[in-house]
């Protein structure tokens, strides 16, 4: 009654369209799984750009599931359209459904066509609901891929029944077929992730190096410093040493030293209190004398900078000098220094008149850090 060629035919329509739901599938798990596995390089073991190897690998796989996912849709589509498929069909008049899905595929992509229009538009509002459409449009046709190769899948597997055929079991097949690309993209990713801690390590290391350094010359003039510790906190970007030079009050006067996660000082920052009860002069005499007191602690310092100048910069500018000097208690005003050969600026930071009060700490900072 039927052949060994028309039984396999029948075979390989009814496992086909599951092979190609996978396949489509996990073209996109593919895509997406880059997303997590670079973030994890970013995030956590800081290695910036694109790692190559894996994302050329999930790329590969990708490629490999949609010309899967186009071999076994189109294979059983045209397939069941043939003289063969018909012959079977009118042999023992098995059931086969024909569902006319153009209307579907006609609202995916008039969807995803008004969304590219949409994102073309100046409007915020309107680049929003064209992503959405375009997201709504993708979900939409896969959607409907999905229902088509079931309804192939179905209309197989009612053939298989009719003539008595075993449909092949390809669970296990399936799950490695999805399960293996994941492990060997990940598996790419994991020499780059032993790279990048190695690298953290070191940098970690040094940052911690350099910022004991940096907490050491503090504590001879400074009643308490305060330093991260770049063991404890990994992940960030940078570290900060933290040296005061008089216990907490109403004119407290402190250093501020930041460094990066490569062991290098990038900026320093000095923090003056201002009095109200003593003259304007006398703040900024103070003022000097104190960062000048700190950044003596810097001087001859063996330790990794951005720019040599930050340590050895300390007059406070006279344009700054003078308009402090010219103002009141209740102005704030901020100066930067293009001139200087770093990046340097000085603000006093207070409140108006008729806002001050004795919650107000009116202070002076200056700001030394690379251009």
């Amino acid at each position: 009654m039927i052949n060994d060629k028309e039984k396999k035919m029948i075979q390989r329509y009814c496992i086909y369209p599951k092979i190609a739901v996978v396949a489509l599938i996990f073209s996109f798990v593919q895509c997406a799984l880059i997303v997590p596995l670079e973030m994890i390089d970013d995030l956590v073991f800081q290695n910036k750009g694109f790692q190559p190897t894996g994302m050329f690998t999930a790329l590969g796989f990708v490629i490999i599931y949609v010309v899967l996912f186009c071999f076994c849709a189109l294979a059983p589509k045209f397939g069941m359209n043939g003289k063969k498929w018909k012959s079977l069909i009118g042999r023992l008049n098995v059931k086969q459904s024909e569902t006319d899905y153009s209307k579907d595929v006609s609202a995916a992509l008039a969807s995803q066509a008004v969304g590219r229009f949409l994102k073309e538009s100046d409007n915020d509002t309107a680049k929003n609901i064209g992503s959405a459409m375009q997201v709504a449009g993708a979900v939409s046709t896969v959607s409907t891929s999905i229902d088509m190769l079931s309804e192939v899948g179905s209309n197989a597997e009612n053939m298989a029944h009719a003539y008595r055929i075993p449909i092949p079991d390809i669970k296990k097949q399936l799950i490695a077929f999805a399960v293996i690309p994941i492990l060997i993209v990940v598996g790419t990713y994991i020499p780059q992730y032993i790279k990048g801690k190695q690298a953290m390590d070191q940098r970690i290391a040094a940052s911690a190096k350099q910022v004991e350094i940096v907490k050491k010359a503090l504590d001879p003039v400074c009643v308490r410093v305060h330093a991260d510790n770049p063991n404890e906190s990994r992940s960030r970007s940078s570290y900060t040493v933290m040296g005061y030079l008089r216990d907490s009050g109403g004119t407290d006067c402190y250093v501020h030293v930041q460094v990066n996660n490569s062991g290098t000082i990038i900026n320093i920052s000095y923090v003056e209190g201002v009095d109200i009860n003593k003259s304007l002069e006398e703040n900024l005499m103070q003022a000097e004398k104190d960062f000048a007191t700190l950044q003596k602690s810097f001087e001859n310092l063996n330790v990794s900078v951005s720019n040599p100048e930050i340590l050895s910069y300390q007059a406070i500018p006279q344009q700054f000098k003078d308009e402090f000097l010219n103002g009141t208690f209740y102005k704030s005003f901020r100066f930067y220094d293009q001139d200087a050969p770093i990046s340097l600026s000085c603000s006093f930071d207070t409140e108006t008149e008729d806002q001050f009060d004795e919650y107000t700490r009116p202070k002076i900072y200056f700001f030394l850090g690379s251009k």
